[in-house]
């Protein structure tokens, strides 16, 4: 009797060391899945703040590129109202002018 009180004190044993593996085992798991739950909330905040910021800098740059290109527009119009005046004001050189260089257009495009 002695040899099968051993042998079920080794059995009872050997249990409670699985069990208890088997504990760990389950609240390493639980720990890793609640981590894993964590970075991946963590990654989804850093890209949405990403995008908060890309678009912040996308509607500056488009800002800069509207500013810069009413700029050349008013600056194209300073440019040609200028040349407009000073046509009306001498008709003649601004024909010879136009003139002379269709000429040398012509002759560097070879026609």
């Amino acid at each position: 009797m002695a040899a099968n009180s051993d042998a079920g004190k080794a059995v009872d044993e050997a249990a409670t060391k699985v069990t208890d593996t088997v504990n760990r085992v389950s609240d390493a798991a639980g720990n890793a899945a609640d981590s894993a739950a964590e970075q991946i909330a963590a990654l989804k905040k850093q890209v949405e703040d990403l995008y908060a910021e890309r678009d912040k800098y996308l509607s500056k740059a488009m800002d800069a590129a509207e500013g810069y290109a009413a700029r050349a527009s008013d600056a194209a119009q300073v440019q040609y109202e200028a040349v407009a005046d000073r046509v009306r004001e001498r008709p003649a050189q601004s024909i010879l002018i136009a003139a002379a260089a269709g000429y040398i257009l012509a002759r560097i495009l070879g026609r």
